[in-house]
């Protein structure tokens, strides 16, 4: 039996302090410009987005920033313009009363969340959302699907004008200009991402490293953050992703895993065309994670296995890594907070099984505390836990004894 495991890194093996005040930094970039003085989104809130499936900063950040400036236009709408820029600078010049910003950040992001379509991030279903609801109700509607349009449709991108700001906040000015090859939209001397805490104790990275390196363990990390793409790679992803997974693998101490994040979805997807959104819950991103754990044991080329994995689901034969492992049954073990990330293993999971590979999926939900991320995973595990450390050693006896 092989065992395979695939572990999401925010909420699970490090506290993403960083990533949480990067949220209410980065609306606050913008609401300090405009002089307003309104409340940000809390920990409640956050919780709340995770639990309706928006994973991602750059969306749930550019959605509440959409938000806002739709109130602002049922207040007043001399400011609303096509150039974002332009109608920010407006905004803060007619000085509106911010006591009546009326922000639901948890309801805008939530119904986002609730009606993302397969393929379509959660910024561009707001998009989707708020053309059809909100602004036929607001002045000026087609002047704000513009700014709407900036704003939501390609959160991917630093033309986004809330991705750039966080980013900057995340990784400070001087890396954000190493990084992107432009100067910082802001500038930040210290990175968020530097107050980001250790959840999976040394001891039991120590541990799970030992049955790593003794090959009876693949295992890579399953998340949404930004990566780089894989080494091999013949070019970067467009855009350039920071290594903000690998950040947080060192920190943990298992920098050896592949981080299988941002840049290397965007590589994969580059390179076989595919013009659908790859991350969680799409299948694909559950694919790579597995094709990147089996090639960091088996010494393959990380960019062969990624694309050829693809390649077999996409032409329903066992080629590349799967077919020597197909052999074999699996164990396929998800330690995941968020029930999109457990819906796009299953994906994946039911397209080898199809290939013909016998696959055992075991999900570990982790969730500290009771709250709405935990009624929105608990259906879909096999266990739920407080804390990732709970299950290291079941882990690796799964390893030994297989």
């Amino acid at each position: 039996m092989m065992v395979i495991l695939l572990m999401d890194i925010d909420d699970v093996l490090v506290l993403p302090i960083g990533y949480k005040r990067g949220i209410a930094k980065t609306l606050e970039t913008f609401t300090q410009r405009l002089g307003w003085e309104v409340p940000m989104p809390t920990e409640t809130d956050i919780e709340w987005f995770e639990a309706s499936g928006v994973t991602s900063e750059w969306d749930s950040t550019a959605i509440c920033l959409a938000g806002l400036l739709l109130e602002a236009a049922r207040l007043d709408e001399s400011w609303i313009v096509p150039d974002f820029e332009e109608a920010i600078t407006r905004l803060a010049d007619r000085a509106l009363d911010s006591t009546q910003i009326r922000p639901d950040y948890a309801a805008w992001v939530k119904a986002a969340g609730e009606t993302t379509q397969f393929g379509e991030r959660p910024s561009q279903a707001a998009w989707r959302l708020w053309r059809r609801e909100a602004l036929p109700q607001l002045p000026r509607p087609e002047t704000l699907e513009i700014l709407l349009k900036i704003l939501l449709t390609n959160t991917h991108h630093l033309s986004c004008p809330t991705t750039a700001v966080f980013q900057a906040w995340m990784i400070g000015s001087q890396a954000y200009q190493e990084t992107y090859g432009q100067p910082a939209p802001i500038e930040v001397t210290q990175a968020l991402l530097e107050e980001d805490q250790p959840l999976l104790i040394p001891q039991r990275a120590h541990a799970l490293m030992e049955v790593w390196h003794e090959r009876h363990l693949a295992a890579a990390f399953y998340t949404a953050r930004p990566s780089r793409p894989p080494l091999e790679g013949l070019a970067p992803p467009k855009p350039v992703y920071s290594p903000e997974a690998e950040m947080a693998a060192r920190q943990i101490r298992l920098e050896n895993w592949p981080p299988v994040g941002l840049g290397r979805l965007f590589w994969l997807a580059e390179a076989v065309e595919l013009r659908e959104n790859p991350t969680k819950p799409h299948w694909i991103h559950g694919m790579a994670a597995i094709a990147s754990a089996i090639a960091s044991i088996e010494a393959i080329p990380e960019a062969d296995a990624l694309q050829s994995t693809y390649r077999a689901i996409q032409e329903r034969k066992l080629i590349g890594p799967l077919a020597k492992w197909a052999q074999f049954p699996w164990h396929v073990v998800l330690v995941e907070d968020s029930a999109k990330g457990i819906e796009g293993i299953l994906q994946t999971v039911h397209h080898l099984q199809e290939l013909g590979i016998s696959v055992h999926l075991t999900v570990f939900g982790v969730a500290p505390s009771f709250g709405p991320k935990m009624k929105a995973i608990r259906p879909h595990v096999d266990r739920l836990v407080s804390s990732v450390n709970e299950i290291v050693d079941e882990i690796i006896s799964l390893c030994q004894n297989r």
